[in-house]
């Protein structure tokens, strides 16, 4: 806290008083007629404010003094009067406060060899000479949506026209918690998707969908199976034939309960009918498992070929000596022949 004219201000402000009352005295000394009052003088002002005096309670504008004398005199000196030093500095200091305030707002520093350095690639794609509030909110979704598709493992879309909003909510607490299920705009969803992998996709994007991101290949066997009861327990099928059936002759394209998914590695679109074959879908330690135990498989009858083999030779060889015998051959190539 600071005293300022007898009065107790915030220390934060003290500056702008200092600047107040330099503007009010520069005001005095040209005798702006602007912060006149008409309905007051000074005479009629406190000679002290606070601990402080005021200054004398009579100033007279000196063209007053010129121009007039007796009652007439008094009354325009009553007219003509500067204000109080506080009047002025209110009126002065707040607008040099405020301007201050907006170019403090919007000062960046920037140096000459920034600016030369600068080239097209510097300039953020979404840059927009003009750019509104809800323009900014919807890059701002579209660059989150981008962002969260680096990670995603298996995206999946369903229609959900005919949902009210408490349908809406318990469909999406029947899935994972892991999993994130939102309702995004189809055009948000395809401009995050351009120039990824996930592009092939978006352009069988089409109506209110409700969108399902599952982060992790565990998760996706109980995401298709939540889906599945989610269509079984809520009528999914009928519902979305009946909202068909009254806007079919404004839609360009056939309205379904499931638009359908795509997996990352793979970025093929997969067509509804064979999402339901997911749930299935083995995870990647199971694979591994699958394939260890394969890999065992073949070794065991790898060797119990291979410890066929010389027992055969060995049978083999015994039968040609005992030939050989009999025969009273010399040589196995003659016992063969």
């Amino acid at each position: 806290m600071a005293l300022v004219a007898g009065l107790s201000v915030p220390g934060a402000r003290v500056r702008n008083m200092l600047g107040l009352y330099t503007a009010a005295a520069l005001a005095c000394i040209l005798g702006a007629q602007a912060f006149v009052p008409l309905a007051h003088s000074a005479s009629q002002l406190p000679a002290v404010v606070g601990n402080k005096p005021y200054g004398p309670a009579t100033l007279r504008h000196p063209t007053a003094l010129r121009t007039c004398s007796g009652a007439s005199c008094r009354r325009a000196s009553s007219a003509i009067t500067l204000p109080p030093v506080s009047l002025g500095a209110l009126l002065v200091g707040a607008a040099v406060a405020r301007r201050k305030k907006a170019s403090g707002a919007t000062t960046r520093r920037v140096t000459l060899k920034q600016i030369d350095q600068l080239s097209i690639r510097d300039v953020p794609r979404w840059f927009r000479p003009k750019i509104s509030i809800g323009m900014a909110r919807r890059d701002a979704v579209m660059l989150a949506i981008k962002k969260k598709l680096k990670d995603v493992f298996f995206i999946m879309a369903f229609n959900k026209d005919g949902m009210p909003t408490d349908e809406l909510e318990k469909a999406r607490a029947m899935f994972p918690p892991t999993t994130i299920c939102r309702v995004l705009k189809n055009s948000l969803v395809k401009k995050a998707m351009v120039g990824t992998p996930w592009y092939p996709f978006s352009k069988y994007l089409k109506g209110a969908n409700m969108y399902v991101l599952v982060m992790k290949d565990t998760d996706l066997k109980e995401t298709i199976k939540a889906y599945m009861k989610i269509e079984k327990t809520f009528a999914r099928e009928e519902k979305v034939a009946k909202v068909y059936e009254k806007t079919k002759g404004q839609m360009l394209f056939q309205l379904k309960p499931l638009v359908g998914g795509c997996m990352r590695d793979e970025w093929n679109f997969i067509p509804p009918e064979d999402i339901p074959k997911l749930k299935d879908f083995p995870t990647k330690t199971e694979l591994i498992a699958r394939i260890a135990g394969s890999v065992k498989q073949v070794t065991q009858k790898l060797a119990v070929s291979v410890k066929q083999v010389p027992q055969k030779l060995a049978i083999g060889t015994k039968k040609i000596v005992e030939k050989m015998e009999e025969d009273g051959k010399a040589t196995v190539g003659d016992a063969v022949a």
